[in-house]
Parts: structure tokens; C-alpha cells; sequence
């Protein structure tokens, strides 16, 4: 008899371990049952691969279809997370930098094919490559800069300067590539694209996303930061499911953005929108 309930209890702790089915076919709208799949193979990945919180927003067009937490923002105090929680989002802050230098060429404040040397004067690295062509906004944008992809020394520390002071420390750095041959990802080059908005815009890179992208979105909660938010909604870090401090970045314009997933999603929709939000 013990045997038998061994096996069985084999076979129940073998169905939690697979991943659930996928829907076979789903009906348009049918939004039910994508939701129930999505919960189940969320909750299944985070056991899989020991997440502490997730969370997630379902937008088509116009509308949040779904927005929920799973798991916790805060596991020790067991503050759950919802969608409101606040996270790190990593180079997702990339899509939002690029968007403010477009608003900015739609002010004729930025031509993004000009030399970036025109909007941020300090600007210098060497070359190995003669007759190469000039570093543009546009080929920071598209990671055809020829730029290294990082100054490791500084990107993450306890106080990091400001990200302006990238120009100061490739001035006696060579290039990697001739600028428009290559595709090479470069967040030093989203860093120097933040400074150039911040030149042309007259205040702090921050502040300027601020006022001309996330209060306009609605995006109340978040905010570019070298850090982690001090807003309660924000989750704490974790490796695994053991606590870890999140080191502050220097390179905010690539990827400092602290937001969730209800915000994120009116990004979204003014993108499935052509660019329009709130009447603007």
C-alpha cells in the first residue's frame, strides 16, 4: 500500500512540474482563455526557475484587457505584487529616450543626421578608420554608432556620477566599428543620446521625460532614476528568492526607467495609437 501511494504522489508531483497545455485554438476575443493559460504558465515558470514576483498587462489597442500580480514584491513583509508594482525595466528605458529625441526633431530642436558633435560639443573619440562617417543621433538610435557597448568602470556603483560623463571618458577611447556598417548594441551610445536631449531641451534628462512623455501618458508612478524608486510600490530586488540590493546604474538613459505594468501599457497603446495619448 505505501508503495502505491508513493507512485501516486510521484505522478501528482510530476503533473505540477510539466508546463501547462497551450490552448489548442483560442477564438478572437476570447480573451478567458488566454488569460487562464498565460496565469498557469506564469505561476509555472516562476516555481521553474525560483521567481519571487511577477508582474503582467494584456493591452489591445486602446485597452488593459488583464493586468495582475503573481508571487510578491516585498517576500519577507509578503507584500504581494500587483500590477502597480514598480520595477527596474531595464532597456525597455531605451524606447522612451529614443521617443523624446523624437519629439524633439518634431520641435526642430534635433536634426538626428547631423553630427552628434552639434548638439553636444565635448563629444570626441579616435579612429582607426579614415573617411569614416560622423556619429548622428540616428546611428545611436539604431546601434550603428560604432561606439563600445559599455564603460564597465562606474556603470554600476553605490554613486554613480552622471551619465553625462561618458563624453569626458571616450575622448581618448578609439571606436569599435566605422559608424553605419554595423549593428552593435551600445548602451554608451543611448547615454550620449540622453545627453544630447538634455542640451537641446534646456533641463535634466529626468525632468524632460518627465514632462514631455510620462505625466503626458499618465504614467504617474514612474519616474527615471539612477536607482531603485523610493515609492512603496517599488519591489525589492532578488537573485532567485534570496534578497539583493539593486546597485544604482549610471547610464540612466538606457536603462534607468523605474515603472509597471499598468503604465507601461499607456506606452503601448499610443504606440498602436500613432503616437497619440490623452489628446496629445
Amino acid at each position: 500500500m505505501k508503495i502505491v501511494y508513493l507512485a501516486l504522489f510521484s505522478l501528482l508531483l510530476g503533473g505540477c512540474a510539466s508546463a501547462p497545455p497551450r490552448p489548442t485554438s483560442v477564438a478572437k476575443n476570447d480573451y478567458a482563455s488566454t488569460k487562464e493559460y498565460i496565469a498557469k504558465l506564469i505561476q509555472y515558470e516562476m516555481k521553474k526557475h525560483a521567481i519571487a514576483g511577477v508582474s503582467i498587462a494584456l493591452v489591445d489597442d486602446q485597452q488593459i484587457i488583464w493586468s495582475e500580480g503573481f508571487g510578491f514584491a516585498d517576500q519577507e513583509n509578503k507584500i504581494p505584487a500587483t500590477a502597480e508594482t514598480l520595477y527596474r525595466v531595464g532597456s525597455i528605458s531605451k524606447l522612451f529616450t529614443a521617443t523624446a529625441a523624437m519629439q524633439l526633431v518634431e520641435q526642430s530642436k534635433l536634426d538626428i543626421d547631423q553630427p552628434l558633435k552639434t548638439y553636444i560639443p565635448k563629444f570626441s573619440i579616435k579612429s582607426r578608420y579614415a573617411n569614416s562617417a560622423q556619429i548622428t543621433p540616428r546611428t545611436l538610435m539604431t546601434h550603428h554608432s560604432g561606439l563600445p557597448r559599455d564603460w564597465l568602470k562606474g556603470f554600476f556603483t553605490s554613486q554613480p556620477t552622471p551619465f553625462t560623463d561618458v563624453v569626458d571618458l571616450l575622448r581618448e577611447e578609439n571606436a569599435s566599428y566605422p559608424p553605419n556598417q554595423i549593428l552593435s548594441y551600445s548602451n554608451l551610445g543611448i547615454s550620449l543620446l540622453g545627453n544630447a536631449i538634455q542640451n537641446q531641451s534646456g533641463m535634466s534628462f529626468a525632468e524632460y521625460l518627465r514632462q514631455s512623455l510620462l505625466t503626458p501618458l499618465g504614467m504617474k508612478n514612474s519616474s527615471f532614476e539612477p536607482g531603485p524608486s523610493a515609492s512603496a510600490l517599488m519591489a525589492k530586488g532578488y537573485r532567485g528568492l534570496e534578497p539583493e540590493i539593486e546597485i544604482p546604474l549610471r547610464d540612466v538613459p538606457a536603462g534607468g526607467l523605474n515603472s509597471g505594468v499598468n503604465d507601461l501599457s499607456h506606452f503601448i497603446s499610443m504606440m498602436f495609437a500613432g503616437g497619440a495619448a490623452n489628446n496629445h
